[in-house]
């Protein structure tokens, strides 16, 4: 997967996200089997203690290096290289947003579209790590951050030396320590203390010690990490320090993945499905064909019992068929619509009374009437309202007090007669 893949694929809602990936990080940790810590120029296996120095470039940590040194240091331990990376705290940028109303599903695609903003000097894709939790202690968020392009480079880097780089994470965010809520990262470049609580990062403090120079950040240093009674301090100011207190499964949330460890490790997982998948299709077409030696002796035992069936039933369906030729022949007859003509007589005569009729033809269930009334308009209004009569209209317009009105017996139904018995017609 590229990394604008894996950008798209953080920008969806966490249900769809958690299908596509399939949670391969935490399947990634599972295959952790050296753990390795860079402090200054030297690279410490933390499950052994043994260490091995490597030679710094001016500038930010050479790659290649630290992979020759991992190298030379897993082949002394003989160990399978899957390798959880310890880093220092000043490879990691970190920042403070305030995000009210973000749930925990939605932090880490709504800090990812903010990306722009916080970061506005960089112009490479970053990876982001925080903790969703952070979401339920309040609406500010810490995060840190890390360019996708230093994780390639990393990755890389051990891939050539056959190692396979799983994660990389800060190592100060790697000590276990339930008696402490600040850890103070000490090398000889920086010094970094972060503040945690219940996993989640509250504050992180980063100073270069040439700033120390400068008065200001030296008072403001003492005013927050060094005089604040209230953090209980954890100090970690070289490698021996992180051999007791370091812990894999601490504050997971702040671990970074290659994309090309994901990748890997969704080949992996595509193949082992792909596996199981055709293991199920055998089990399933071994079990699908044991039912048809049954169905087949049940279809044959069926079919002999239909057959005596219709054999004890032929009276029946004779009988049954003179039946319906009967219904065929007299139907139209029988069901012929009856419109109770005298009935619908006396009741247009009480509806129309007073006014006089002049003129009358009934056809179908059809009424055409004509005549003379006072007031032509409550006299129709009068029809509409009896539940005898239906679809009450004037068939042309009034003259003076004459009217001529059309409506249907709403008894009869001529048109279903029709369709029914005489549908070409």
């Amino acid at each position: 997967m590229t990394q604008y893949q894996q950008q798209l694929i953080d920008y969806l809602p966490p249900v769809m996200r958690n299908f596509l990936e399939g949670s391969p990080k935490d399947e990634l940790l599972k295959k952790v089997d050296a753990t390795l810590l860079v402090f200054d120029q030297h690279v410490v296996h933390i499950e052994s203690g043994q260490s091995n120095e490597f030679q710094e470039t001016a500038g930010d940590l050479d790659p290649n290096r630290l992979a020759i040194a991992c190298k030379l240091l897993l082949a002394e331990q003989q160990k399978e290289r899957s390798v959880l990376l310890l880093f220092p705290p000043d490879e990691f940028v970190a920042t403070r947003q305030v995000m009210p109303g973000i749930g925990k599903d939605n932090l880490v695609s709504a800090m990812k579209l903010q990306s722009e903003n916080l970061l506005p000097t960089f112009t490479d894709s970053v990876a982001l790590a925080v903790n969703p939790e952070s979401a339920d202690g309040g609406v500010e968020h810490v995060a840190l951050w890390i360019t996708n392009e230093r994780l390639t480079q990393l990755f890389d880097a051990f891939e050539r030396q056959d190692i396979f780089l799983v994660a990389i994470k800060p190592r100060v965010l790697n000590i276990e320590d339930s008696s402490t809520d600040c850890f103070v990262d000490e090398d000889r470049n920086s010094i970094t203390a972060v503040n945690v609580i219940d996993g989640v990062i509250s504050n992180w403090w980063h100073v270069n010690k040439l700033d120390f120079e400068d008065e200001s950040y030296v008072q403001q240093w003492q005013q927050q990490v060094v005089e604040n009674n209230t953090l209980r301090k954890f100090e970690c100011a070289s490698s021996e320090a992180y051999l007791s207190a370091s812990n894999n499964y601490r504050n997971q949330a702040y671990t970074f993945f290659p994309s090309g460890a994901l990748s890997a490790r969704r080949r992996v997982e595509r193949g082992r499905k792909l596996l199981i998948g055709a293991a199920v299709i055998v089990i399933l077409l071994l079990l699908s064909v044991i039912p048809f030696v049954g169905q087949s002796i049940e279809r044959t035992s069926l079919i002999a019992s239909l057959e005596a069936q219709r054999d004890l039933s032929s009276g029946a369906r004779q009988d049954q068929l003179v039946v319906i030729n009967f219904e065929n022949e007299w139907g139209p007859i029988n069901d012929f619509p009856v419109q109770q003509i005298r009935a619908s007589m006396f009741t247009l005569q009480s509806v129309l009374s007073p006014d006089r009729l002049s003129s009358l033809e009934i056809s179908e269930g059809l009424f055409r009437i004509q005549g003379i009334s006072q007031d032509p308009q409550a006299l129709l209004e009068r029809l509409e309202q009896n539940p005898m009569f239906a679809e009450v209209t004037f068939a042309r317009a009034t003259n003076n007090n004459r009217y001529y009105i059309d409506l249907i017996l709403s008894t009869v139904n001529f048109e279903a007669y029709m369709v029914r018995y005489f549908p070409d017609e």
